[in-house]
């Protein structure tokens, strides 16, 4: 079963209130929209009303995005209370998916760094595993693991039945890793997966207008049973973002073929 989600980044950049962007999104057609804990702060404190407000316009939450520097001690011990908040906001609503990120490039890329950072990111995911959710790490540009032997030396370093992996593939390209290869590498670890396009600039752009092969990389997810989240965060648009969104759940559907696999 593959659900197709969304981000409502590229409405907010364009002052669109997150309301109004989240409605679109429904009414588009995306089964679910990713989002983080500061954005939704406000349904973190009633989540039976927001469990309920969901369910009137028909969309789920794709999944939670829990982002780390882990620079210091401070930031690490916000995380892990933004984490069990997170958990218990899940739990309330039925998401079933957490997302961790991060890791400042004023960090050293040693193995020492790399290792701390999975011990923080098993102990943590193993709480959410414990709540009967699942916990995904999403490779990320502009993190120590923004490059594949950094990526790699993290993915070894966790715990597979813990901790999952979420390749972004226009991030991913920005790291020049071999897309294929990374998909054919974690397939049985990714349960929840970025497409997003990137131009010739290095710019985000909507699916298939760029740079990424898409459809080896879709096949791979529908031959392999992939089961989970397909979900398209693109930041910033130059078009109307309701156009964008359309553009690229069309694409997902129609292009690639991810109709025939949704729930």
């Amino acid at each position: 079963m593959i659900r197709l989600g969304y981000h409502p980044a590229t409405y907010v950049r364009q002052e669109i209130d997150p309301d109004t962007a989240i409605r679109d999104i429904a009414a588009c057609g995306w089964s679910g929209f990713e989002w983080s804990p500061g954005t939704l702060r406000h349904a973190y404190e009633d989540p039976d009303a927001y469990a309920r407000y969901l369910g009137e316009i028909g969309l789920g939450i794709s999944g939670i995005y829990c982002s780390c520097s882990f620079a210091d001690d401070a930031a690490i011990a916000d995380w892990r209370s933004t984490v069990d908040a997170t958990i218990d906001f899940c739990g309330a609503i039925g998401c079933g998916y957490i997302v961790f990120d991060g890791g400042s490039t004023t960090l050293q890329r040693d193995a020492d760094t790399i290792q701390s950072i999975a011990a923080e990111a098993n102990r943590m995911g193993q709480r959410i595993v414990d709540a009967g959710l699942i916990c995904t790490w999403h490779q990320h540009w502009g993190t120590i693991f923004e490059y594949a032997a950094q990526f790699d030396a993290l993915m070894a370093a966790t715990d597979p039945g813990i901790i999952k992996c979420t390749p972004d593939t226009a991030q991913l390209a920005l790291g020049d890793f071999d897309i294929p290869a990374t998909f054919e590498k974690y397939l049985d670890r990714m349960h929840y997966v970025h497409f997003k396009d990137l131009d010739a600039e290095r710019r985000f752009i909507e699916l298939g207008r760029g740079i990424v092969d898409f459809p080896p990389l879709a096949g791979m997810l529908q031959d392999g049973g992939f089961d989970g989240w397909v979900v398209t965060d693109l930041d910033y648009t130059s078009l109307d973002p309701r156009e964008s969104s359309r553009h690229n759940l069309r694409y997902l559907r129609e292009d690639l073929g991810f109709a025939a696999f949704e729930a």
